[in-house]
């Protein structure tokens, strides 16, 4: 339902009637056109009462499009319980995004559902993504793989060199990421035993790894020009996006000051790093 819906109608409780009538399996009705607790409310449970209560349907919903959220969606919720419509959903929309979401519901806010709009198609927090061409590696023609590396005075600019592999460390006990190990291609990383990571820009900074799984982040998709991977369904990569994310800490994945994810390198891909700034006078 848009406002426009609403305003089409010589009366907000008109203009809820007919929608009602028009969609009773999937009545939620926009309650914040003129006034959302004087009038919005009461006429939605008005037309609830009148068109639903008789079909015996109990489901249903009102969305809130303006205003304070917290406030209005706690106040809502008094109005509809009371009303005996405990099973009314609460949504909400108005240009959010997940700061807003997280201090809506450390407010205690009474929202059923968030829609998200122009802020999830925007990235209005992020609006360029920055992505620069790197060669890492040449092959010559007897299939030697000779490292190559970008040199820069900016620290976080200078490339990992070479064709390289990516694993991903999951602790057994917890299914929790450990860290991100980068490796020369021919490298394979062997699970069953011990390892000790380090960080690739402070060295003296280790970690022993232990009762751990190694998984290979990158798959092929095309080989010599033909596709060679099944292609997942829209709710197969949402599923394996939620797990991902599920494998991160939380203190990874706080909005303010987070820990920080480490991707390391192995001894040998460090190694042929160093000998490569070493031998270009760094």
């Amino acid at each position: 339902m848009a406002h426009a819906w609403v305003q089409m109608f010589d009366s907000e409780y008109e203009a809820f009637k007919a929608y009602v009538k028009m969609f009773p399996n999937n009545a939620t009705l926009l309650v914040d056109t003129y006034n959302t607790l004087k009038s919005g409310v009461p006429n939605a449970i008005r037309a609830f009462n009148e068109i639903l209560k008789p079909m015996g349907i109990t489901k249903c919903g009102i969305r809130l499009d303006s205003g304070d959220l917290a406030y209005l969606t706690r106040e809502a919720r008094k109005m509809l319980d009371e009303a005996g419509w405990t099973d009314c959903k609460i949504s909400v929309s108005n240009s959010l995004d997940e700061y807003i979401i997280r201090d809506l519901l450390r407010q205690g806010a009474q929202i059923d559902m968030f829609g998200v709009g122009e802020r999830l198609i925007t990235a209005k927090s992020e609006p360029v993504f920055g992505g620069v061409y790197k060669l890492a590696a040449i092959e010559e023609p007897d299939g030697t793989v000779v490292p190559k590396i970008k040199i820069s005075e900016n620290v976080e600019k200078i490339t990992n060199p070479h064709h390289k592999k990516l694993y991903r460390f999951y602790a057994k006990d917890t299914g929790k990421a450990i860290a991100d190990y980068l490796t020369v291609y021919d490298e394979v990383v062997d699970d069953s035993k011990d390892m000790t990571i380090f960080d690739p820009d402070a060295t003296w900074k280790t970690k022993k790894v232990y009762n751990f799984t190694a998984r290979e982040l990158q798959v092929p998709v095309f080989k010599g020009g033909e596709l060679v991977y099944k292609l997942p369904s829209l709710e197969e990569i949402r599923a394996y996006c939620l797990a991902q994310v599920d494998t991160l800490w939380d203190e990874v994945k706080r909005f303010d000051n987070p820990q920080t994810y480490y991707v390391d390198l192995s001894q040998k891909l460090w190694d042929i790093k160093y000998d490569l700034l070493k031998s270009n006078g760094r």
